[in-house]
Formats: structure tokens, sequence, C-alpha cells
């Protein structure tokens, strides 16, 4: 069975982060859920063929590339963690654990 991962894209961080999965060959779909309210961003699915590792490396690059990029991490135990200052070990394991992610670029410009 194929693992995946919700991720709920807030603001302008969309177009970013869906080219640093592409940048790193991972796959992923644009999920369309009707319940949702308009101002929660696009929500993608990413689909873990490769392991972890892969999705933490791109995670860690994307947000590395401007302090105001965030990922807020709710584990399946429903803890919170912001992947960031983490090893690319550490956020794999951080990953491997997640129930869903939120990623956003806090830079009001964008």
């Amino acid at each position: 069975m194929v693992e995946s991962l919700k991720a709920t894209v807030f603001k302008g961080s969309g177009i970013s982060f869906q080219e640093a999965l592409n940048e790193h060959s991972i796959k992923f779909s644009r999920r369309i859920q009707l319940s949702e309210p308009m101002a929660s961003g696009i929500t993608i699915e990413i689909i873990i063929t490769g392991g972890w590792g892969a999705l933490a490396i791109a995670c860690l690059a994307w947000a590395h590339v401007r302090k105001s990029r965030k990922i807020n991490v709710t584990t399946k135990n429903g803890e919170s963690i912001w992947l960031e200052g983490y090893s690319a070990e550490e956020a794999e394991k951080i990953l491997e654990s997640a129930k869903q992610i939120a990623v956003m670029d806090t830079n009001n410009d964008k």
C-alpha cells in the first residue's frame, strides 16, 4: 500500500511548494474538498513512494529559502511540531509520524 500525506498549503506558498516537490521528484495531486472553507488554501495529497527522506529534504529546502516559510506538522497523536531547525534525518522521523502538514509563507507581500 502506498502511503500519502495531506498537506494544506496557505497563501502564496502553493506554487513554490509544489515546485519544490517536483524538483525532488515527489508525486502529489490536488484534492478538492467542498467542505473546506475558501480561506484555508489548497489541499494536496503527497504520495510517499521512495520513503520519507525525500519529502523531508524537499520540505527543509523549501523552508530554507526564506525565513517567512514555515511547515507545521500535526502528528498522528495530535502533537504540533514546527519543522525548522531539524536535520534531514530528524525531519524524516517527524514526517513519518505525521497525520498532516500545513505549509505557509508568512510574508504578507507574497
